[in-house]
């Protein structure tokens, strides 16, 4: 006897199947759908696969300093095979600037020309950036506004929660908003003053 073909034809076939069978108890009846065992009305007779989210990074953003000296987060795409590489690409993507529609829109950086973010490393949720590149340390409130672009840009990756900053791999003490020098890691909550209110 071969095996039923899908849906309500399949069911069709199986009657006619049965009937030539010679069971006892009368003509065949057909059974409602909704009494046929899972799977067997499917093309396959095996449950459709479960559907997936993909991964990634879909809440990455730099930030980039907008009107009234706030800070502003726009969406980049990252790629990378671990988090260290993605956050090298993110950060790569914060040292080249904001992009034409973003500069229309007043929208600007405070990093110097030609600086480069390198992730040296990430251990239990702090990630160590060193600044490199040929111009001057910003200084007074661009350096408050530049380790702020950092440090809340890095932590919009899931799995970095603290930014140890390195200047050519030596310790850096990096200003608070306050002006205040610290050598600790630095969250996203330390530089939250200096962010832009999301549009409502």
């Amino acid at each position: 006897m071969r095996r039923a073909a899908r849906g309500s034809a399949g069911l069709a076939v199986a009657v006619v199947l049965l009937t030539g069978c010679g069971l006892p108890g009368g003509a065949a009846e057909a059974i409602p759908d909704a009494e046929v065992p899972y799977g067997l009305l499917s093309a396959s007779g095996t449950p459709p696969a479960a559907e997936t989210t993909p991964t990634g990074d879909d809440g990455a953003r730099i930030h980039l300093l907008g009107p009234g000296d706030l800070l502003t987060p726009r969406e980049r795409p990252v790629s990378g095979a671990d988090l260290p590489a993605r956050l090298d690409d993110l950060l790569g993507r914060l040292a080249a600037g904001p992009d034409a529609g973003e500069r229309a829109a007043a929208l600007t950086t405070v990093l110097p020309p030609g600086t480069r973010l390198t992730v040296t490393a990430v251990e239990d949720g702090t990630a160590t950036v060193d600044l490199t590149g040929p111009g001057e340390v910003p200084d007074g409130e661009e350096s408050r506004l530049a380790v702020a672009q950092i440090v809340l840009t890095a932590t919009t990756l899931s799995g970095v929660e603290a930014v140890r900053l390195t200047r050519d791999g030596e310790p850096l003490e990096a200003p608070l908003p306050t002006g205040e020098l610290t050598d600790r890691p630095l969250t996203a909550e330390d530089y939250g003053p200096l962010l832009a209110a999301p549009p409502r």
